[in-house]
């Protein structure tokens, strides 16, 4: 499948069965194709899972790479995305099959909300997806800082 440079938006809610597969829904799946890198990513004090194209996977990367040789944290965190991420085909029914570790790692055990995240997907535990949207609009006025400040 062609690489597509749709912006990936939106969230649904899924469930991780007993096999540990997730539905990736099939909007999403049309922009990556039917081969996944999954990889585990720090956000505040937590662990997403993170589900990108190859190819994308390989330009973060990269983009990374170039600058961690002026930052030795940065080092560190890209043996740990490089280390944790895996690749995934999906299934007939757009799925995925979570690993041991993935599913560990980031906290997961049935309830998920697949998100768009632009050019890759965000896996979270509906939990921690539900307090980050409260904690998110109890300071819109803090939200609207941000994005006017990063936009200047």
């Amino acid at each position: 499948m062609a690489e597509s440079r749709n912006r990936l938006s939106g969230n649904h809610s899924q469930v991780v069965d007993q096999k540990h597969r997730v539905v990736i829904p099939a909007r999403f799946r049309e922009v990556l194709g039917d081969h996944v890198k999954v990889g585990v990513y720090p956000l505040d004090n937590f662990f997403i899972l993170t589900v990108c194209s190859p190819a994308i996977y390989a330009e973060r990367m990269e983009a990374l790479e170039k600058r961690a040789d002026s930052d030795p944290k940065l080092d560190a965190i890209i043996t740990l995305l490089d280390a944790t991420t895996q690749e995934l085909d999906l299934d007939d029914q757009g799925r995925i099959t979570l690993t041991a570790d993935l599913k560990g790692q980031a906290g997961i055990e049935r309830d998920v909300v697949v998100i768009g995240r632009g050019n890759h997907l965000q896996i979270w535990t509906q939990g921690r997806w539900e307090d980050f949207q409260k904690k998110a609009f109890e300071t819109p006025g803090g939200m609207r800082e941000s994005i006017f400040r990063r936009s200047q």
